[in-house]
């Protein structure tokens, strides 16, 4: 999906010194008070406190992130709310405490990651142009469809004849390269796993490394496809658009948004708050009468996307699901990231994966079997290569946000956006979807 790395208020002054809209003093005083006071443990657990802490947290690390162009595309904002508190845990830096209340907001009584997820599925599927979704749905997601299964599966045998194994390839590197990110890819697929595992793993510390990788990898292969695509026919024909998805003489897809009415009233908000709540309230009262096995997650996102196909929802709601996804996508992320790094990653487990020469050949062969085989397939449907290798292939295995802008960036193909989307938004959901029907069997007697 395509929230991964998006930064909170990048508005900045001619000094580049404000954070969220004040100058860095005050961000600064505010902060430092906030931490301190969780620091002494003489707050509550509760909301408020986690909610505060960690927002405060992550719009610092977030502009940190910023402060650098070529990191900043390179998730720099997500790497940093992701890493830097889970390693000043580890150290020793700041107390054991931090934890706990980590724990409590994320997946204690408190449950932000239900309400983050929530929103997330419900208004980035429901913000979609539907003209566009019906228009280049059905043909662009043979590409995408068979890249993520061609993913999978090759994947998956590469590690059943390797070292890996086959669940494991699976688990930890193929389903979560395609999830396309951390905070609505690795993190709800940790959820899922966790749900199935008893033994309650370091599932996410695990899941982490690959997407970051293919992140990296999907950035330099979009470079690379960007030189050779310079000329159209270089090795076949039709291997470069140019720039077009379409090859010529194909009708191409009409992209242009529509235009919307102004929409920011706090009423739209509470709407769209309700309507993310009600859609995961449906997929969890699914999966708890009538399929267990498989995640509320998945039937919330099949609900949206039924939805939104259907167009019955009236457009104040859609409208709702919009800005209050919004307010999520900006001050939900870096939060999220923040007491996810706290509560769940294990800076030793993420080491020793990295250390594991085959899990990163694996990831490697993944990102490059995603992209080859959705450039061959959109060539079926007429389709450049280097366009739909780029779009349905490498921006389903990159962070989506800042990933999509950096792989289309690196390809100099910016005009390819609103297909960059569809695959980081239903791209995204249908890895959920395939991971929680998954989950049963990929963590089978772990």
């Amino acid at each position: 999906m395509h929230l991964e790395s998006q930064n909170i208020d990048r508005s900045k002054d001619d000094k580049g010194m404000n954070i969220m809209g004040i100058s860095m003093p005050v961000y600064l005083i505010l902060t430092l008070s906030i931490t301190l006071a969780v620091w002494l443990d003489v707050t509550p657990h509760n909301m408020l406190t986690g909610f505060v802490f960690a927002l405060s947290w992550g719009g610092l690390l977030s502009w940190l992130g910023t402060r650098s162009k070529k990191f900043d595309l390179a998730g720099g904002p997500s790497l940093l709310c992701l890493f830097v508190p889970t390693t000043l845990l580890f150290f020793g830096i700041i107390p054991d405490h931090f934890d706990r209340l980590a724990r409590l907001f994320l997946t204690g009584v408190i449950g932000y990651i239900d309400f983050f997820i929530a929103a997330l599925i419900s208004g980035s599927i429901l913000s979609m142009n539907r003209n566009i979704l019906v228009k280049a749905g059905t043909r662009y997601a043979v590409p995408l469809a068979g890249g993520v299964i061609l993913a999978l599966s090759l994947t998956g045998f590469l590690g059943s004849i390797s070292s890996y194994g086959l669940r494991e390839s699976l688990r930890e590197v193929a389903i979560p390269v395609m999830a396309g990110g951390i905070g609505a890819g690795a993190i709800p697929i940790a959820q899922m796993y966790t749900m199935h595992d008893p033994g309650e793993t370091a599932w996410l510390s695990i899941l982490l490394p690959a997407a970051v990788l293919a992140n990296l990898l999907s950035i330099l292969f979009a470079a690379l496809l960007s030189v050779l695509g310079q000329k159209r026919d270089r090795f076949f024909k039709n291997f470069s658009g140019q720039g077009a998805l379409m090859q010529e003489g194909s009708t191409e897809f009409d992209l242009k948004e529509d235009p919307g009415s102004k929409i920011g009233q706090f009423t739209d908000m509470g709407l769209g708050l309700i309507l993310a709540g009600a859609l995961f309230t449906f997929g969890s009262l699914i999966s708890r009468l009538f399929f267990p096995m498989i995640h509320a997650y998945a039937w919330t996102i099949l609900a949206a996307i039924i939805l939104k196909l259907m167009n019955i929802l009236p457009s104040r709601l859609e409208k709702g699901a919009k800005e209050w996804y919004g307010l999520i996508s900006v001050i939900g992320v870096p939060t999220i990231l923040v007491v996810t790094s706290l509560a769940v990653i294990e800076m030793h487990v993420i080491v020793q994966v990295f250390a594991d020469p085959v899990y990163v050949m694996l990831v490697t062969f993944c990102t490059i079997v995603a992209m080859l085989s959705a450039g061959f397939i959109g060539l079926l449907v007429k389709m450049n290569f280097v366009e739909a290798a780029i779009t349905a292939g490498l921006c389903m295995a990159n962070m989506g946000g800042s990933g999509d802008i950096a792989t289309l960036g690196a390809a100099r193909r910016m005009n390819l956006m609103p297909f960059a989307q569809i695959s980081s938004r239903l791209g995204g959901a249908l890895m959920l979807f395939i991971a929680s029907v998954m989950a049963p069997w990929l963590v089978f007697a772990i």
